[in-house]
């Protein structure tokens, strides 16, 4: 008995390796990983229970396999972080790595050995072989090498290749996704993104996290301060693009890092980057009759063609309401009264008189939305990439083997390229003719 369960696991085992070293069952694999991939697409990700029971509700008139149960019994609401996903991910990284062993190394090693035709009736079976009349072995081995051949001789044999380094393609693509996959799970499982809306001036924390993996570290003695936020506009008064000036601060507020970013130009700090993802208007400072400075509240109304006005009211009593209304950072707002006629437009920055009050406009208080993200595995996916690159330039390389022997006064020349057969017969031709004319 203990035989035959030796004996068991040990094909067990050979089976294993076998079927993770297939080429189809990589594929198969992949395939997998894409339809799930393609799922989560489609459903929504990381939303609350509440989301998925308002949208994919149950029904007894029309069930339907896609419900609120199954997305949160299969965890497809977060399927890039469900252990079955994972495992998947694991297994196929496996799949390519001992197909690596077992299949792409060997085969490297054997192109590189040698070895010798003797017989003319073996060049037969190459297409573009020839049979030259007038020259020697060595004028043939001569030209060979001008043309980056690396030849072996023995005897009146001759055998050469080059361009071994396309036989390395394949190995440099199962590394670089191998690479892909270590580096988008580090990031899954140990990353965070945060989201914040910060006024202009004030300083800010990792507070509002949206997501984090199982092993995120979110360091908590980070700091961060919005200097300035600046707007930026073309001739039609359309957003260029906007711009926040953020200084990064030690536990003590000394200024460690200061940079502006803007929408595809991030701040980068000890695997921290900030990006600029939007802004807001929130209040607007004024001086009733050059007493006290006022902070008035702004809220945000979008109109029905899709544009954004800010809204807020400077003093309301039982006669009279002042509105104001802010259409961008231009530094111009409109003041309206309780009936919604207007009144005038002001420039922020100078005085009014109104209703026998004076008023200044101070300035407007901005806010700029900022994402913070960690992504350890970043790094490791951009050097996946640098393989993939690689590789897809190896794989131009044709690879390419000659053999030549010299019997009873003529020389016969052939061999097999992996790619571009007529350039390689070309080829065969030219080494013919300059042989023949050294």
């Amino acid at each position: 008995m203990q035989i035959n369960l030796r004996f068991n696991k040990k094909d067990i085992r050979w089976y294993l390796l076998r079927l993770f070293s297939n080429l189809q069952f990589s594929i198969i694999l992949l395939l997998v990983i894409a339809s799930f991939s393609v799922i989560g697409t489609i459903i929504e990700q990381n939303k609350d229970i509440d989301f998925y029971h308002t949208h994919y509700s149950i029904s007894d008139e029309h069930f339907t396999i896609l419900n609120w149960k199954s997305i949160e019994l299969f965890g497809l609401n977060h399927i890039y972080t469900t252990w079955w996903f994972l495992t998947l991910l694991f297994i196929f990284s496996l799949s390519l790595f001992i197909c690596s062993l077992s299949r792409q190394i060997p085969s490297l090693q054997n192109a590189r050995r040698w070895y010798f035709y003797k017989n003319p009736n073996q060049f037969k079976k190459f297409t573009g072989s020839q049979e030259i009349k007038e020259t020697r072995i060595h004028l043939l081995a001569s030209c060979l090498q001008k043309f980056n051949y690396h030849i072996f001789q023995q005897g009146n044999s001759i055998y050469g290749y080059k361009g071994l380094l396309g036989r390395l393609a394949p190995i440099f693509v199962h590394a670089s996704i191998i690479l892909l996959l270590i580096g988008s799970v580090l990031g899954l499982v140990s990353g965070f993104s945060a989201q914040e809306m910060v006024p202009c001036g004030e300083v800010f924390r990792l507070q509002n996290i949206i997501a984090s993996g199982k092993f995120s570290y979110i360091p908590q003695n980070f700091s961060a301060k919005v200097n300035n936020f600046i707007i930026e506009y073309n001739q039609d008064n359309s957003i260029s693009q906007f711009f926040s000036d953020i200084s990064i601060l030690n536990t003590e507020g000394e200024e460690l890092k200061r940079s502006t970013i803007y929408v595809n130009s991030p701040l980068q700090f000890k695997g921290l980057t900030i990006y600029q993802t939007d802004w807001d208007i929130i209040a607007i400072r004024i001086k009733i009759n050059n007493t006290d400075t006022l902070q008035i509240p702004l809220k945000q109304v979008l109109l029905p063609n899709n544009n954004k006005i800010w809204v807020g009211l400077i003093y309301q009593d039982q006669d009279s309401q002042v509105s104001l209304i802010l259409q961008d950072l231009q530094k111009q707002a409109t003041l309206y009264n309780k009936s919604g006629g207007k009144i005038m437009s002001v420039n922020i920055g100078k005085s009014y008189l109104i209703d026998n009050n004076n008023i200044t406009f101070l300035s407007i208080i901005p806010s700029t939305g900022l994402q913070i993200k960690s992504d350890p595995g970043l790094p490791i996916v951009y050097i996946s990439f640098f393989f993939l690159i690689t590789s897809v330039s190896a794989s131009y390389i044709s690879y390419s083997q000659i053999w030549i022997i010299e019997k009873k006064h003529l020389s016969y020349i052939g061999g097999v390229t992996n790619r571009a057969q007529l350039t390689f017969e070309e080829e065969l031709l030219k080494i013919s003719i300059r042989s023949s004319k050294i």
